[in-house]
C-alpha cells in the first residue's frame, strides 16, 4: 500500500543483517577462539603484505596513493547514500486527507483522513466480533484508499466480517456524499483463539 518496494526493501535489510552477523561472527571468533586467534596470528603478516602489494600495483597518476582507496571510499558513500534514501522512503503513501474537492471558484471541502478513520474504527469497536480493528489512509496512484484491518474473534466467519466491515464503509460513504475505495484485511491469531467465541447478531 505504499510506494517503496518491499523486495527490494526485505533485500537491503537481509545484505546488510549478513554483512553485520559475518563481521561480527568472524571478530567474536578471531577473539575468543585460541585456534582462530592463533591462525590469524600467522597469517595476518602475509595478508598484509599482499594488501600493500596491491595498493602499491594501482597507484593513481603520479600521487603516489592507489586507486583502490578512493575506490572503496566512494562505494562506502554510495551505500550511506542508498540507505539515507531507503530510510526516507520508508511510511511513503500515507495521506491525512482524505477528500479535497472544490465547492466554488473561491474554495474548497477538505475531509481530514483522521475523520474517517476514526468514524470507522468506532464503528468496527462497537462490535463485539472484533478483537482489534485499525484503520489507515493511502494514496494509491493518486486515490485516497482506507485499509481496514481486524482481527475477527474465535468461530467469527471471515464472510461474516467482511459484511460487517462493508456495511461500515457504507454507511461511511453516505456521511461522506461519495465512494472512498478501501482494502479489507481479515485475520486471526493467537489473540482470537484466546478470546470466546461469539456470534453474529
Amino acid at each position: 500500500m505504499n510506494s517503496t518496494n518491499r523486495v527490494a526493501n526485505r533485500l537491503l535489510i537481509v545484505v546488510c543483517g549478513l554483512l553485520l552477523l559475518i563481521v561480527g561472527a568472524a571478530a567474536a571468533a578471531v577473539a575468543l577462539v585460541p585456534m582462530i586467534r592463533d591462525g590469524w596470528d600467522d597469517i595476518r603478516g602475509p595478508v598484509r603484505e599482499q594488501v600493500a602489494a596491491w595498493l602499491q600495483q594501482t597507484p593513481l597518476g603520479d600521487t603516489g596513493i592507489s586507486w583502490i582507496m578512493p575506490a572503496v571510499l566512494g562505494l562506502l558513500a554510495i551505500g550511506v547514500i542508498v540507505l539515507i534514501v531507503f530510510i526516507a522512503r520508508q511510511g511513503r503513501g500515507h495521506t491525512r486527507i482524505a477528500i479535497s474537492e472544490p465547492t466554488g471558484e473561491h474554495g474548497s471541502t477538505v475531509v481530514d483522513a483522521a475523520v474517517a478513520e476514526h468514524a470507522v474504527q468506532d464503528s468496527l469497536t462497537a462490535h463485539p466480533e472484533f478483537v482489534s480493528s485499525h484503520v489507515s489512509t493511502y494514496r494509491v496512484r493518486h486515490t485516497v484508499v482506507l485499509k481496514v484491518s481486524v482481527t475477527c474473534r474465535r468461530g467469527v466467519s471471515p464472510k461474516d466480517a467482511a459484511a460487517l466491515v462493508e456495511s461500515t464503509l457504507s454507511a461511511l460513504d453516505e456521511l461522506l456524499g461519495r465512494e472512498l475505495p478501501a482494502l479489507i484485511q481479515i485475520s486471526g491469531g493467537f489473540r482470537s483463539r484466546a478470546t470466546r467465541a461469539t456470534r453474529l447478531q
